[in-house]
C-alpha cells in the first residue's frame, strides 16, 4: 500500500464532530496505509513534518492556517519533495477560502486523494517561510491575540470584533520599502505581503489579481491618517474592499523594509517579531499542493 502522514492539530477551530474515522476511511479506500500523528505545542507541525516527510508518499494536515504553515516550514528546511494536501479545521481558514478548498473535512479528504499537486509559491521573512501573509499594524495582530476560545466560539467575527477594539489603538509605522526596481515610504497603520485572497478574518483582494504561483506576491500598504474623518474614510475603504487612491497595492518578487525594530508581525496568523530590517522574497514553485 501507499503510506500516507496525516499530521493533527487537535485543539484547532470549532469541533462539532470528529470526523478522523471518515477521513482514514477515505484514505484506506484509496489504498494508502496511514500514520497518524497529532500536534500538541506550537512548531510540533515542523517537526514531525521534517521526521516523517520524506518516508511517505503523501501528507496531509488537519487544523488551521497556523499549523499549514509548521508543516510547510518543515518540509521546506527537510527539501522534502512529497505532495501536501490540506484538509483546514481552524476558526477561519483564510488560505483554504482563497484556495476554494472544500470545508466539509470528508469531501476535502476526497478531492485531496483524487487531484494532481501543483505547484504554489511560498514567501520567506528574514529566514522564515511563510505561505500567504505576513502583516503588521491595524488588524493584523487580531490573527494571535483573539482568545482561541472566542475563535472557536465566534469565527471570522471573533476577529471583526478584536479588530474593532484595535481601532483605538493605532501605530504609526514609519517604513521604508525598497523592492529593488522602487522604493516607497511613508506612515502607515498598516501593512501586509500576500499570496491570498483573504487576510485576517476581515480583508479581502480581488480574486483575478492573487495567483499562487505566479512568483509575486501582493504588497498592501494603508497610510496613516491625517485626521479622524480621514481615517474613518480609510476604515470604510478597507471593508469595502476598495484600495484605491493613497492605499498602496503593488505585485513584488522581494523587498527590503526598514523601520520594524518594534513592530510586531503576523506570519499566517502567528506572532513574529520585526527587527530593524526585514528581507523578504518569493520562493517560487515551492511545494508540490494539491488545491
Amino acid at each position: 500500500m501507499k503510506k500516507l502522514l496525516f499530521i493533527i492539530n487537535p485543539k484547532a477551530g470549532k469541533k462539532k464532530k470528529d470526523y478522523t474515522t471518515d477521513i482514514l476511511a477515505v484514505f484506506k479506500n484509496a489504498g494508502y496505509a496511514t500514520k497518524i500523528v497529532s500536534t500538541r505545542k506550537r512548531a510540533d507541525g515542523t517537526l514531525l513534518a521534517k521526521k516523517y516527510g520524506d518516508r511517505v508518499d503523501l501528507i496531509v494536515c488537519m487544523g488551521g492556517d497556523g499549523t499549514l504553515n509548521e508543516v510547510i516550514e518543515g518540509m521546506l528546511e527537510a527539501h522534502c519533495k512529497t505532495p501536501l494536501g490540506y484538509i483546514p479545521a481552524g476558526s477561519t481558514n483564510d488560505f483554504a477560502a482563497s484556495l476554494g478548498l472544500n470545508s466539509n473535512p470528508v469531501k476535502q479528504a476526497q478531492f485531496i486523494i483524487s487531484h494532481e499537486p501543483r505547484l504554489l509559491d511560498m514567501g520567506c521573512f528574514n529566514g522564515r517561510y511563510f505561505v500567504y501573509t505576513a502583516a503588521a499594524g491595524i488588524f493584523a495582530k487580531t490573527s494571535f491575540t483573539t482568545p482561541q476560545e472566542l475563535k472557536n466560539r465566534l469565527g471570522h467575527a471573533a476577529y471583526i470584533l478584536s479588530g474593532i477594539k484595535e481601532l483605538f489603538h493605532i501605530q504609526r509605522m514609519h517604513l521604508k520599502i525598497d523592492m529593488g526596481v522602487e522604493t516607497v515610504e511613508g506612515y502607515y497603520i498598516f501593512a501586509a505581503i500576500n499570496n491570498a485572497t483573504k487576510v485576517g478574518g476581515i480583508m479581502k483582494l480581488d480574486e483575478e489579481l492573487v495567483k499562487f504561483n505566479d512568483g509575486v506576491f501582493e504588497l498592501l500598504l494603508v497610510p496613516f491618517p491625517k485626521n479622524p474623518i480621514e481615517f474613518l474614510k480609510l476604515v470604510r475603504k478597507i471593508f469595502r474592499q476598495d484600495f484605491t487612491g493613497k492605499i498602496t497595492l503593488k505585485q513584488i518578487q522581494q523587498a527590503k523594509i526598514s523601520g520594524c525594530e518594534k513592530i510586531e508581525w503576523s506570519l499566517d496568523g502567528e506572532e513574529e517579531k520585526g527587527g530593524k530590517t526585514i528581507e523578504f522574497h518569493v520562493v517560487s514553485d515551492a511545494v508540490m499542493f494539491i488545491y
